[in-house]
C-alpha cells in the first residue's frame, strides 16, 4: 500500500505506539498532514508574490522536508529536496514546477495516508472494545 512512498522510518514510527500507546501513531500522522498542507500553502503564498523571498522558500522547504524525513516519507522527501536546489539557485519557475511535483507526492501521501490512518483506527477501535 505504501511501498515507493515511504522508508523503513515509517515503520519505525509506527512502532512508537508499542511504548507510546495506541493513539501516538495516528497524531503524529494527523499532525504532519495538517502541518504539511499548511506549509505548502505557505510556499505558494510566497511564491506569489512579485518578489520572492528564496530564504523564506527555503526555510519553509526545510521545514516540510524534516518531517517528512523524519515520518520517513521518501519520495516527498526527495522532491523537497529538488525544490530547496531550485530556491538556493533563486530560480522562480523552477520553485513553480518543483511545487506542483511536492504538491503531487504529497497528494498521494496523503490519500494513502488517510486510508492507512482509517485502517488504524479501525483498529485501536477494535481494541478497546475487546473484538
Amino acid at each position: 500500500m505504501l511501498a515507493g512512498i515511504v522508508d523503513h522510518h515509517f515503520k519505525d514510527c509506527y512502532n512508537l505506539k508499542d511504548a507510546n500507546g495506541p493513539f501516538l501513531f495516528i497524531e503524529l500522522l494527523t499532525t504532519y498532514i495538517s502541518d504539511s498542507e499548511t506549509t505548502l500553502e505557505e510556499i505558494t503564498i510566497e511564491l506569489d508574490q512579485p518578489l520572492v523571498d528564496f530564504k523564506h522558500l527555503e526555510q519553509l522547504c526545510i521545514k516540510l522536508k524534516g518531517g517528512t524525513s523524519c515520518l520517513g516519507a521518501c519520495r516527498v522527501a526527495t522532491s523537497c529536496g529538488e525544490f530547496r536546489q531550485a530556491a538556493i539557485a533563486r530560480n522562480k519557475d523552477d520553485c513553480l514546477l518543483r511545487l506542483e511535483v511536492i504538491k503531487g507526492d504529497f497528494s498521494i501521501l496523503h490519500n494513502k495516508l488517510e486510508a492507512f490512518l482509517e485502517l488504524e483506527r479501525r483498529i485501536v477501535t477494535n481494541d478497546y472494545q475487546g473484538c
